[in-house]
């Protein structure tokens, strides 16, 4: 059973990355919302997470989200450990935490997704301290990336 935490807010469709915006990584990406999945393409700009579904799951009724940088509040692997698969034949996933909403994105990369993520965070805090870093919640993954000068 879903969570209210699990249900996406309903809102307008979000902008698609614009010229503006750098983009720093991007993939193929299914975005859950309980049973529904809509497939897409998820990007990290140097200000927001943009989810943009593809063609047909847009013409089935799915939005665009974005998710401000200075919203993010957690980020999360599931399973917490590379090593244990999910039971209930889930796949592995990664949850991101901001305004009371779980997002739940597959994406390929599941790892280096999150590698990114805290790595974009840090270097952002260094830069500024008042940016804060998200939580990370995952078990027994190193980011060699933050050990890089």
């Amino acid at each position: 059973m879903a969570s209210s935490e699990d249900r996406l807010p309903r809102v307008a469709h979000a902008e698609r990355p614009r010229p503006d915006e750098k983009i720093l990584w991007k993939t193929g990406a299914d975005l859950n919302n309980g049973w529904l999945g809509r497939h897409g393409t998820l990007y990290l700009t140097d200000q927001r997470l943009v989810f943009v579904p593809t063609p047909l799951d847009h013409l089935l009724g799915a939005k665009r989200r974005e998710i401000a940088r200075e919203d993010l509040v957690a980020i999360e692997r599931f399973p917490l450990s590379s090593g244990v698969m999910p039971r209930g034949a889930k796949r592995p996933r990664m949850y991101l935490f901001a305004n009371g909403v779980r997002y739940q994105f597959i994406v390929p990369d599941l790892d280096p997704w999150i590698d990114i993520l805290e790595v974009v965070y840090t270097r952002a805090h260094e830069a500024d301290s008042s940016v804060r870093i998200p939580e990370i919640r995952r078990k027994g993954i190193e980011n060699a990336l933050l050990d890089l000068a």
